[in-house]
């Protein structure tokens, strides 16, 4: 069993994230798998932590979820700034190539909901692609209506996918896997916001050496600045204030004690 040592786990705004590689996020999701019962395992960047902040539902399904991995360079900077370094950017995108990997050499398959018509199916087929296999046990798009869901739940368990990726953002996607988990019979569910439009080429990702150096953020906000302007300026500005505002509590609190 993988679980979590009080050392992995790094607390903001008090959702347990999990400070691990993605080789060992990966461990625990197929940990999970072998699980009696379905497991939440989400990811968090500075934007989600933004939501969390404000919307209590979504904050409980965090606090309360198997696993919330950490994902991008808000986090780290979090992290570095409170004294709990992060040791690998664990993001959806870069982990979906190990998981396809992964579900070919165990046979395992993925369910892919979300994204508008047609983008779901074109990420099934660069997967399929990828591994040379068919590791995609079925897709659909995020544009159904709430008389619609029955039938989705009932596809998705029809396809004994043993793993279900939803891509319709934050909080969304965490609150409907949340409300339906019951329903379903997949091991593992996570939300994995905008991948799909990446690997179906909707979207274009950024250079490598602007991830490697942290400014992803800038390369979606030249390619949507209408619908990201609020998210990557006001937004950040709002997460680091954050940060700064735990930092200084927390030395009060240590100078306190």
């Amino acid at each position: 069993m993988d679980s979590l040592k009080k050392d992995d786990i790094f607390y903001l705004i008090d959702i347990p994230i999990a400070n691990v590689t993605k080789q060992r996020a990966l461990a625990m999701i197929w940990t999970s798998l072998q699980g009696p019962d379905a497991s939440e395992m989400h990811f968090v960047n500075a934007h989600c932590i933004n939501v969390a902040a404000k919307d209590r539902a979504y904050l409980s399904v965090l606090q309360h979820c198997k696993a919330v991995f950490a994902d991008g360079t808000g986090i780290r900077k979090a992290g570095a700034k409170l004294g709990h370094p992060i040791v690998d950017n664990v993001n959806g995108t870069d982990l979906f190539p190990l998981l396809c990997s992964e579900c070919k050499r165990t046979s395992k398959k993925l369910y892919l909901l979300g994204g508008k018509p047609g983008v779901a199916q074109k990420s099934t087929q660069w997967a399929n692609e990828y591994v040379q296999g068919d590791i995609i046990a079925g897709f659909h798009d995020g544009f159904f209506t709430e008389e619609q869901t029955q039938g989705v739940l009932e596809e998705i368990n029809a396809s004994k996918a043993d793993i279900l990726l939803v891509a319709m953002g934050v909080p969304r996607q965490e609150l409907w896997l949340h409300t339906h988990l019951a329903k379903l019979t997949v091991k593992v569910v996570m939300g994995v916001g905008g991948l799909f439009d990446f690997y179906s080429g909707t979207i274009s990702r950024s250079p490598v050496w602007m991830r490697k150096v942290g400014i992803e953020w800038v390369w979606r906000l030249m390619m949507e600045p209408r619908r990201m302007w609020r998210r990557y300026i006001i937004g950040n500005i709002k997460f680091m204030w954050r940060i700064e505002t735990i930092r200084r509590e927390q030395r009060k609190e240590r100078q306190e004690a």
